[in-house]
């Protein structure tokens, strides 16, 4: 069977133009995929609320928003299918969620194991103990990345595995009320930095149950994004783009493509 997906149109602050979404679901939709960005929890009653108005099923996106909640439940066990990434935020190499509010679903993955080398595993020690060599090590054998090319924050593309061991250790032990508090603490200095510096905060305010994945703000436009991408380069601070855009969004010159141009992130480290 084919599945056909439509984008529908979101706000700057990236919550959903709900007058729009209404027009696009017809007789042959039946799924409504809602995405917490960057950690962010969406309006998720009202997301449930349409979904049962218009008999669709809801897919929770929660890459971003690892260890977050909303009304003191976990982000990513709202919609009848979640998926998460515990990587966005934790230290570890592999491993994604799936979460199914469907007890009649026995879904059983067949994976293989996850692919660790030497090098991997020696880039992560590295990483975890010596931050400041990493990026003088990442300064000395990488090159600046071509930034005015739209296509120079491409993802690498996700192995199907299973998680290793190593990774599933430290998801078991994490303390996520400890980490997202760190995360929530190094946001705010972000925002602070960013009205300092004539950014705009893609959020008004951060959502108090929130874990942030980065810090997200829009520029003037795509050379004031370039001045920010080469003064994270300069200053060992990772300032990047987000989403790899498809071709067809690439093509035109529409909204989407126009706050993809103006949209920075700072990562929290």
């Amino acid at each position: 069977m084919e599945i056909k997906y439509r984008y529908y149109p979101i706000k700057d602050d990236l919550t959903s133009n709900w007058a729009e979404l209404g027009n696009l679901v017809d007789k042959k939709t039946k799924a409504i995929l809602m995405v917490h960005y960057f950690g962010q929890p969406q309006d998720i009653n009202k997301f449930q609320n349409f979904c049962k108005k218009h008999k669709l099923l809801l897919i929770e996106d929660n890459a971003h928003g690892h260890g977050g909640s909303y009304n003191g439940k976990q982000l990513g066990t709202f919609g009848d299918f979640g998926i998460s990434s515990p990587r966005k935020v934790l230290n570890i190499l592999s491993g994604g969620m799936l979460w199914l509010n469907d007890k009649k679903l026995n879904f059983q993955p067949d994976l293989s194991p996850y692919p660790i080398s030497f090098s991997s595993q020696i880039k992560r020690s590295i990483g975890d103990s010596y931050p400041s060599l990493k990026y003088f090590l990442k300064k000395v054998f990488i090159k600046r990345p071509q930034y005015e090319n739209p296509k120079a924050f491409r993802e690498k593309q996700i192995i199907d595995c299973a998680i290793d061991s190593r990774s599933k250790r430290i998801l078991k032990d994490a303390d996520l009320v400890a980490i997202r508090k760190y995360r929530q603490k190094a946001y705010n200095n972000w925002e602070n930095f960013a009205r300092e510096n004539s950014l705009t905060p893609v959020f008004s305010s951060l959502h108090p149950e929130a874990n942030p994945w980065c810090f997200p703000a829009y520029t003037k436009n795509r050379k004031d994004s370039i001045k920010w991408f080469d003064w994270g380069w300069n200053n060992n601070e990772h300032v990047f783009s987000w989403p790899s855009l498809p071709e067809d969004i690439l093509s035109k010159n529409g909204e989407s493509l126009n706050r993809w141009n103006k949209l920075i992130c700072f990562s929290i480290k």
